[in-house]
């Protein structure tokens, strides 16, 4: 990790470390904050930093999308955001704001998708993408990212009743669904040049496009594939893993000093949020259901 002052913890908060340029912060992950909170409970950060302006601003704009369990889904009766991302941000926004009260009076949720996630940041509509975004040469050109805060595989989703489609080499000749502006529909050609690809804007209209015989497979992150295999029983995962898939935390390039600090901000608390246990708490919530595992760590 990037050097960085040391913060002054409250509560049970842990120490968070400032900026690049030298700022120092405060901030925890546990508890939550409220527009209430006294100044002086919230962390400091050096007016160069880009939190620094995010207090000011009084909201971190977190871009996610709304039907993507279990990472994220806008649930329809509540209208709360739910999930192992939006969880993220909730903890990303305590540690900017403090820790009283409800983290969501802080938060403002700017809907996307794999399409829109680059758009939204370069185009200033949200401050950060938490929405199973891998991380990959390409992307870095144009958008920042934290580091790995999640790690998983491409793998596929077939009908129960299939016995045709073990491995992606099986996909020849078939056709697969996948989310338009992902990087599934690359990995899956890149693997078996011969599928046919379904671009549609959800993995749950994929999984309707593969229920009404639109698609004979589903293929994207195995996590996300958990998620749909939870919405339908008849379906099941096949094959082995033909990606690497890790997550990042994307952010606007650092351009006329605009995002000063973040990157280095983002990687402090998520190490702490590792070690003090929150990330394996948001794991056990979130995807252990799905996945029936249980994970302290990105990777291991």
């Amino acid at each position: 990790m990037r050097g960085m002052a040391r913060a002054v913890a409250f509560g049970l908060a842990i120490a968070f470390l400032a900026g690049a340029c030298g700022g120092a912060g405060t901030g925890g992950t546990a508890g939550t904050s409220s527009p209430a909170a006294s100044a002086a409970t919230r962390p400091k950060f050096e007016v160069q930093t880009f939190m620094y302006s995010i207090q000011v601003k009084g909201k971190l704009r977190v871009g996610t999308q709304e039907d993507n369990p279990p990472f994220s889904v806008k649930n329809p009766t509540n209208s709360k955001w739910e999930g192992f991302d939006t969880d993220i941000g909730r903890e990303i926004a305590k540690a900017i704001f403090g820790t009283q009260g409800d983290p969501d009076s802080f938060i403002e949720w700017v809907p996307v998708t794999s399409a829109t996630r680059i758009p939204s940041l370069t185009d200033n509509k949200a401050d950060v993408i938490i929405k199973t975004f891998t991380i990959n040469e390409d992307r870095k050109k144009q958008i920042d990212f934290s580091d790995v805060y999640f790690s998983t595989g491409q793998r596929i989703l077939v009908k129960k009743t299939n016995d045709q489609i073990k491995e992606v080499v099986d996909l020849g000749g078939k056709t697969f669904c996948a989310q338009r502006g992902s990087t599934s529909e690359q990995n899956v050609t890149k693997a078996q040049p011969a599928a046919k690809a379904l671009l549609l804007d959800s993995y749950p209209a994929c999984l309707l496009a593969l229920q009404q015989g639109q698609a004979d497979a589903v293929s994207t992150d195995e996590t996300i594939l958990f998620g749909l295999v939870k919405q339908d029983p008849n379906t099941k995962i096949v094959g082995k893993y033909f990606s690497d898939e890790p997550y990042g935390i994307g952010i606007k390039k650092n351009e006329n000093s605009d995002r000063n600090g973040f990157v280095a901000f983002l990687n402090t608390w998520l190490a702490a949020a590792i070690k003090d246990g929150t990330w394996g708490k948001l794991y056990e919530k979130h995807i252990t259901p799905v996945s029936g595992d249980k994970k302290t760590a990105p990777k291991g």
